[in-house]
């Protein structure tokens, strides 16, 4: 099997990359070797003439002018933008959960929008400097570099515009959990298999006889692991590891995390990538936590706000569709005919926990949110055709409809969910879905 390879210096990039501050600094830096050879240019146009239509015709102190008040605004506009960046991450993080400012970081367009600012700021600023603060002393001026600031000016009107307007789009919650969703459909498609509907059996640590422990060389969370690097090491050095973690397990210093047979080799703890926070790089279930953690704190006494977790339940229930044609894998990796790798790998049982678990305990006095968990639930059921999932389904479908009748005491709401539960019952048992899993099957969930 091959999961999608995530290497400890190419992980730092992707954080580093996904930052706030790496695309501004990149940009300004940019922005300066710009506006250096703006001025070489402009050097060279001296002695020739610069073209008519690049002639600036406000004089030395008219070119000092405009760039000083250009700067001297757009800095304060940057400083706005990063007000604005920043109180957007306050009420994200109060209403929908501190884990989902991840999303707001890692967002381009706040790191563009930002870096646009600060990168104009910057190539005026170098501008500026070249401009004589006597007109007596020279006559030189940058033409081709004001009428760039100028551009850069126009520009960030319009970047600036655009920034309000996804700003006031990115805090909404519909916005959040979409943005969320798509986090875990990219992360079940990284670690999943295409072309099987079931999950190969999950592997236990062999009992070796002889075997070596690997420790951990300092805590924190296991973000991923370089599968790729760890069988090669394996396959050079004729040994088999085994982990005793996976990605999202809290390791603690110097608690084994690997067994290796026949004996332990040099470079095991670098093919993990241990950090300070949880990751959705090889992650499945953080992925999942995310989503539910919304939720949660929707349906809090607080916040009271049973229809955001029936959107969350929706977006779940769509994750779990999306692996009708795929398999969670076993973890075992093989290099000619031999096992050199396993690795602990989460199960659909898990998932499914994560996913509904914690959404039912808090929504149990909720009837509508109890009903939209057994309609997505009788979605689920009707993709996933294996037994084994469908299993899986019908004890959480059985969880949901017992505590929600125990917390349920209008007729009306107990009814409904009586039919939702009996809809769910009828898709699991229908045998012509498990005979012919390409015929779709008619699933009539609202009323």
């Amino acid at each position: 099997m091959r999961l999608r390879v995530y290497s400890r210096l190419g992980t730092r990039l992707r954080d580093m990359l996904h930052s706030l501050w790496f695309l501004p600094s990149l940009m300004v830096v940019l922005a300066v070797l710009l506006a250096v050879l703006t001025i070489r240019i402009d050097g060279m146009l001296r002695h020739s003439g610069p073209p008519r239509l690049l002639l600036f015709p406000g004089g030395v102190e008219g070119a000092r002018s405009l760039l000083g008040g250009i700067a001297s605004s757009l800095f304060g506009v940057a400083g706005t933008v990063f007000t604005i960046t920043i109180t957007a991450l306050s009420i994200a993080s109060a209403q929908m959960g501190p884990r989902l400012m991840e999303s707001f970081t890692r967002d381009w367009r706040n790191s563009v929008s930002l870096g646009t600012f600060l990168g104009t700021v910057a190539y005026t600023f170098t501008i500026l400097r070249s401009v004589p603060s006597d007109s007596s002393q020279t006559d030189f001026i940058p033409h081709l570099g004001v009428y760039l600031a100028l551009l850069f000016t126009f520009i960030s009107v319009i970047v600036l515009i655009y920034f309000i307007h996804h700003v006031a789009t990115s805090i909404n919650v519909g916005y959040v959990i979409s943005s969320v969703h798509d986090d875990l459909c990219r992360t079940l498609l990284t670690q999943t298999v295409q072309g099987q509907r079931h999950d190969q059996p999950h592997l236990l640590p062999p009992e070796w006889k002889e075997q070596d422990i690997v420790y951990a060389p300092r805590s924190g969370y296991l973000q991923s692991v370089d599968t790729d690097a760890l069988v090669h090491l394996a396959v050079s050095h004729g040994v088999t590891v085994c982990l005793l973690v996976r990605a999202g397990d809290f390791i603690m210093k110097d608690v084994p995390v690997a067994w290796v047979t026949p004996q332990a080799c040099k470079g095991i703890p670098r093919t993990l990538t241990i950090g300070k926070t949880r990751t959705t790089n090889q992650d499945i279930e953080y992925a999942a936590r995310k989503l539910v953690e919304v939720a949660s704190r929707a349906l809090s006494p607080a916040m009271n706000d049973p229809y955001t977790a029936m959107t969350v339940l929706d977006h779940l229930g769509d994750a779990l569709v999306s692996l009708q044609n795929r398999g969670l894998i076993n973890g075992q990796f093989e290099r000619e005919g031999q096992v050199r790798l396993i690795m602990p790998q989460p199960e659909f049982s898990g998932l499914v926990e994560t996913m509904f678990n914690m959404i039912r305990q808090y929504g149990r006095t909720h009837p509508s949110v109890m009903i939209r968990m057994l309609e997505v639930l009788t979605r689920s059921a009707a993709a996933l055709v294996d037994p084994d999932r469908r299993s899986v389904l019908q004890t959480h479908a059985d969880l949901v409809y017992k505590e929600a009748l125990e917390h349920t005491e209008a007729q009306h709401d107990r009814d409904a969910l009586e039919r939702r539960y009996q809809r769910f019952v009828s898709v699991c048992n229908d045998a012509r879905r498990l005979l012919d899993p390409g015929r779709p099957l008619p699933v009539q969930i609202h009323e």
